[in-house]
């Protein structure tokens, strides 16, 4: 497939870190073989798997796609980890987020938490999902995606512990890990040597569109926890020479305007959601779709996204029971960057602080117990990157995570108009679920 020609989304989330550990370390574990260094082109080596385990990934349970009440709570997550990234930034920037990617590494957080931690983290990560239950379902999400037959995509995750003979792992822990998110586990001394092999993983799951998670370790680190998603896929209609109008004016957040290129055609779904209209664009096979939604005028992208959280608006079913008609759209081409190293503050805003606080949180599942140790997460960092144009998209995400141890709508008689020519939000959605692997708005086309 060539890269003109198709749509590519990646997403890397990241990293535990923990130090202090005072137990032997588990020689039954995945480590890495000495002989095959450079972890962007090898495989992890098994030394001793756990008693009665294959060392796999799960076949996906029958019927897993989520009820009506597990998409408004998945919903609900995205859209709400999305506003409070919005509203730890400055005004009028552009945003974009992989909630697919942060759910994927944060679950397998989640399986090492206890108490008042994992219920927190269930809330808010989850929407209020049981981690048995997400475990379950990102595991037949990650199935699904990666079988996809129409578009491609990939999904992958990582475990990097510190080879400094000081902890031990639990085994359900890693079990779960492999087992629900075929994860790849290495064992590595921590230093720039290791930093740059965790950059290369990232730098090959993403289709070499992310080249840095991390450029040292903290003096406590001893787990990273990295996912990586990569989407290539083509319009379903691609655009004619005609469709493609040079030279059109944006009306940016401040109210100056930029010159752009503006892409025309006519889609057949829409929908209204909270005070915004919403189309629908397919990419080849139909099972993944683009999504832009145009805010009433006067009302900002942020202000829109404050307002779904506030009235608790259901952006996955909307989705889903998007309307058909006529439906005339013109959206612009667009390349935009995007990085937040805040994001533990980001869910501290929304209510979860246990996990960051490093004489509360209850972590203590991912490693053997030491009732001396304290264990929680430092430090969540996102990078995106998107490219839109005539051809399709090209898009990347990563997120870091640290972690320290230590002691519907009646359809229009007449055609829906839609043209983003000023500040707008989009996704990429899931059809049928419409769950959005990331969302993003756009402020400024300077």
């Amino acid at each position: 497939m060539k890269n003109k020609n198709l749509i590519k989304f990646t997403s890397l989330l990241g990293v535990m870190t923990m130090a202090g550990c005072s137990l032997p370390w588990n020689e039954r574990l995945y480590q890495i073989d000495p002989a095959t260094a450079n972890a962007s082109n090898s495989s992890p080596i098994v030394a001793e798997m756990p008693e009665n385990f294959s060392g796999a990934q799960k076949a996906p349970e029958e019927n897993m796609i989520p009820g009506e009440a597990e998409l408004n709570a998945l919903s609900n997550a995205s859209v709400n980890v999305f506003y409070e990234t919005i509203e730890s930034g400055e005004n009028g920037e552009n945003v974009l987020i992989s909630p697919a990617s942060l759910a994927f590494a944060m679950a397998i957080t989640e399986n090492g938490a206890n108490g008042d931690t994992l219920k927190q983290m269930e809330k808010y990560v989850n929407g209020g999902i049981s981690i048995e239950d997400m475990n379950a379902l990102l595991n037949y999400t990650s199935y699904k995606l990666n079988n996809s037959e129409d578009v491609e995509w990939g999904v992958a995750n990582s475990l990097w512990f510190n080879d400094n003979g000081d902890c031990e792992i639990e085994n359900d822990f890693l079990k779960k890990a492999i087992e629900y998110y075929d994860a790849e586990v290495y064992k590595k001394a921590f230093d720039a040597s290791t930093a740059n092999e965790i950059n290369k993983w990232v730098y090959n799951k993403t289709n070499k569109m992310i080249d840095e998670v991390i450029r040292d370790f903290s003096p406590d680190a001893m787990l990273f926890i990295v996912n990586a998603i990569a989407f290539e896929g083509e319009w379903a209609e691609e655009y004619e020479k005609s469709q493609v109008l040079e030279n059109r004016e944006f009306t940016n957040a401040d109210r100056s305007t930029s010159n752009c290129t503006m892409l025309s055609s006519t889609e057949d779904r829409y929908f209204t959601l909270g005070e915004g209209t919403g189309f629908i664009k397919p990419y080849k096979g139909g099972e993944y779709s683009f999504v832009g939604i145009l805010p009433e005028e006067g009302v900002s992208p942020e202000e829109y996204i404050k307002d779904l959280v506030k009235n608790n608006e259901d952006f996955s079913k909307a989705v889903r029971e998007a309307e058909y008609g006529e439906v005339y759209v013109t959206m612009p081409e667009f390349t935009t960057d995007y990085g937040n190293e805040g994001m533990v503050d980001v869910y501290k805003n929304m209510g979860m602080n246990l996990p960051f606080d490093q004489d509360k949180a209850d972590l203590k599942g991912i490693f053997t117990n030491d009732s001396n140790s304290k264990v929680w997460i430092d430090k969540i960092i996102h990078k995106t990157h998107i490219e839109v144009d005539r051809e399709g998209t090209r898009a990347a995400a990563v997120t870091a995570v640290e972690v320290d141890k230590c002691m519907a709508i009646a359809p229009a008689a007449d055609p829906v108009i839609i043209n983003l020519d000023r500040p707008f939000v989009y996704a990429i959605v899931d059809n049928e679920t419409g769950i959005p692997v990331f969302l993003g708005c756009m402020n400024n086309m300077q």
